[in-house]
């Protein structure tokens, strides 16, 4: 008893370097402290915690706990370093003293909001990672481009609070630096007043939803397929080739036609037959084309009708809905009908029409003349 006794003594009124030797004995035992701790946490999160996220469906647990784990040993490790360092005293300079204490307990608190900071977008980053499979599934490309930049959002959130909290407990009046930056912003935000148009229209886009990356689209005299939508502008790819890029605002306010939302591309053209068909041959062709165009497992509708007596011949109005919308897949079969109408003519010597002038001649025999124009194109729909 009297040599545990004599031991106390030596290490309460002993010094080593300036400092006691119990303020050592204080530091090793809070450093073991916090080995300890990170043993346990270890313990905690691949195998207490992790029995329980292994019970659930989702992987998105197991991928939070995996980044947590790292983490939390260094906030545990940080403030062992500061509060194991706060053990000593240096009295014969009550300045320094002073400045050793802030200048770990402000260290440390950096250090712990710059891995909380890391911790939030390293989550961010699983759940983008996590959600991205799910929204590559949908229908919908729009949902593809909006998850990174609301990633990216989040991001800025998560930066920004924990900034404005590590500045808090620095000691600085965060009131009145966001009130100055309420007065800088509003001064922003009136240069920028176009800008932040696009991006709100950006939202309505996204929100709305009139027409998807790839949806071919009619805007503001452009046609093409739309190839990004951006939080400032939609870039369209016209049909020429060139790259066409409309600012958000102004998507938003207009008239779009998706081309690609329609269920079907609607044909619409006339067959012009000579006067001399007949009313047998006349019949034959309704028939004809009726057969064709209703053998055609690509075509939703048809209509065929005998419809005008033409100046120059006897018009045939034609119309279909082809369910194909790639359109080079759509012409290919527009082709091969086409063709078997234009052989099953030609096998039942059925004779297209063309626009004809007759002239008369008067000067001893009365001659004819026959002057030809092209036929006007098909028109689609």
């Amino acid at each position: 008893m009297e040599r545990l006794k004599s031991i106390w003594d030596y290490v309460a009124t002993a010094s080593f370097l300036g400092q006691e030797v119990w303020r050592y004995a204080i530091f090793l035992g809070i450093v073991f402290a916090a080995l300890v701790a990170g043993v346990i946490i270890n313990f905690l999160f691949r195998k207490a915690l992790k029995r329980i996220a292994d019970r659930t469906e989702t992987a998105l647990d197991d991928l939070v706990l995996a980044a947590l784990r790292w983490p939390a040993k260094l906030v545990v490790y940080t403030l062992a370093v500061r509060y194991s360092a706060l053990v000593f005293v240096f009295p014969d300079d009550p300045a320094f003293q002073a400045g050793f204490r802030k200048f770990f307990e402000r260290a440390s608190l950096v250090l712990i909001g710059l891995i909380v900071a890391v911790v939030l977008v390293k989550i961010i980053d699983i759940v983008i990672a996590y959600l991205r499979p799910k929204v590559a599934a949908s229908e919908s490309k729009l949902d593809d481009q909006l998850l990174p930049i609301m990633g990216k959002l989040a991001k800025i959130f998560a930066l920004t609070l924990m900034g404005l909290l590590l500045l808090q407990n620095l000691g600085y009046n965060v009131t009145s630096l966001i009130a100055g930056l309420g007065i800088g912003g509003l001064a922003v935000a009136l240069a920028a007043q176009e800008t932040l148009a696009n991006i709100f229209g950006s939202i309505a886009i996204f929100a709305d939803r009139p027409f998807g990356v790839g949806d071919r689209v009619q805007v503001e005299g452009f046609d093409g397929p739309v190839e990004s939508v951006g939080l400032r502008s939609t870039r369209i790819r016209t049909l020429d080739g060139t790259l066409v890029t409309v600012p958000n605002a102004k998507m938003a306010h207009a008239n779009v036609n998706n081309v690609q939302a329609r269920p079907t591309i609607k044909k619409l053209f006339t067959i012009n037959l000579t006067y001399d068909t007949g009313y047998e041959k006349m019949a034959k062709a309704l028939g004809i084309l009726r057969e064709v165009y209703g053998n055609e497992e690509n075509f939703e509708n048809h209509w065929v009708y005998f419809s005008d007596f033409g100046s120059h011949s006897l018009d045939i109005l034609c119309i279909y809905w082809c369910k194909e919308l790639k359109y080079e897949e759509y012409l290919k079969i527009s082709e091969r009908v086409n063709l078997e109408v234009l052989r099953r003519f030609d096998a039942e010597g059925i004779e297209f029409a063309f626009p004809t002038q007759t002239l008369y001649h008067k000067s001893g025999d009365q001659d004819i003349h026959e002057a030809m124009s092209p036929p006007a194109p098909p028109r689609e729909r």
